[in-house]
């Protein structure tokens, strides 16, 4: 499908070359000093066996008001360079450092140029490729997910529906996926805004099928005080406790001795994006961007607990979506109405 060295640069477009359905995507978030605006900006590619169901798009949501747009393309306006990750969709432009909005429909107006600070991604190993681990070499799998530059800061403006808002001192998040379907069911939630600055939290868990099963798999990051804490399936973490409802979502995660509480709240102005499903991007996903979260880092000691982070996180991206099936050999999930804040 795509040369294997690319899997060293998860951050880049991956569907050159392939033959069959899929997509390829990347998700910027930004969100201006004053907090008024949070907004994610969404480019991508749709290929497909037919080209005359292929097509690029820009899907943009306002997280504050819910109001979302998909903006699609012939596939012939879609460019990405083969060295770095740098792509053109339409008249747009986007990479790790910069994006270009020139959008121009009836339903949005949306012009501008911001520069991102080049803050980090998930840790590149020799065994694990980014947030995928060793899972990132296998060739078969539905979809693959990147984190690819967790808190840079913003400079530059965006003008939308001739209102010229100015982002110079927000705060951006990107992430990406791709191949040929989102997992059936997931939990996805994000936040860089805490009061102790250069902290973010990113977190996805989701039901994916794995040779005639299913797997839980999770992918949990944590940058604070410089480092970049991790758990994952395939680091050998373990998830403690994990419910959710319609509006909710709490998990406790496991490394050694340190341990991740999380919860995450919000469901105030949700959007709805577009997402592959069934071999065409057709499911309509609801996305929240005011989220709240609870965070705790504990490090367990014989003669006890010492509490390393405690925060709480806001314009948070929250993503519930599908139904959690009980997997052997991780917790059931409790679908519950109204989770406590812990």
């Amino acid at each position: 499908m795509t040369h294997p060295g690319i899997v060293w640069h998860p951050e880049m477009f991956h569907g050159r070359g392939w033959r069959s359905s899929g997509f390829d995507g990347w998700y910027f978030k930004v969100v201006d000093p004053s907090e008024r605006h949070v907004w994610a900006i969404i480019p991508g590619i749709w290929m497909d066996r037919d080209p005359a169901r292929q097509y690029c798009f820009i899907q943009f949501l306002d997280g504050r008001t819910g109001r979302t747009t998909m903006h699609r393309y012939p596939t012939q306006q879609f460019w990405s360079s083969h060295e770095r990750f740098d792509i053109a969709v339409g008249q747009s432009h986007f990479s790790l450092t910069s994006l270009h909005l020139d959008i121009d429909d009836p339903d949005l107006d949306l012009k501008g140029d911001l520069q991102f600070s080049q803050s980090q991604g998930w840790p590149i190993r020799p065994w694990a490729p980014g947030a995928m681990g060793p899972f990132a070499f296998l060739p078969f799998l539905e979809g693959y997910h990147a984190i690819t530059n967790v808190d840079p800061r913003i400079v530059g403006s965006l003008r939308v529906d001739g209102d010229e808002i100015d982002f110079t001192g927000g705060r951006a998040y990107m992430e990406r996926d791709w191949g040929s379907a989102f997992p059936r069911a997931w939990v996805w939630t994000q936040s860089n805004h805490f009061d102790e600055d250069h902290v973010c939290l990113t977190a996805s868990i989701a039901d994916i099928p794995l040779a005639g099963r299913v797997l839980r798999g999770f992918i949990v990051g944590l940058l604070f005080g410089g480092v970049f804490y991790q758990w994952t399936t395939w680091n050998g973490s373990r998830l403690a406790h994990f419910a959710y409802d319609d509006e909710h979502a709490e998990f406790t995660v496991v490394n050694g001795k340190r341990v991740l509480e999380v919860w995450s709240g919000g469901r105030s102005a949700m959007g709805q994006v577009f997402a592959p499903r069934a071999g065409a991007m057709t499911k309509m996903l609801v996305e929240e961007l005011n989220a709240v979260l609870q965070v705790r880092l504990i490090e367990r000691h014989v003669h006890g607990d010492i509490l390393l982070f405690e925060g709480r996180g806001r314009n948070g991206g929250l993503e519930i979506s599908g139904h959690m099936a009980a997997v052997v050999g991780t917790p059931e999930v409790r679908t519950v109405q109204g989770l406590a804040r812990p």
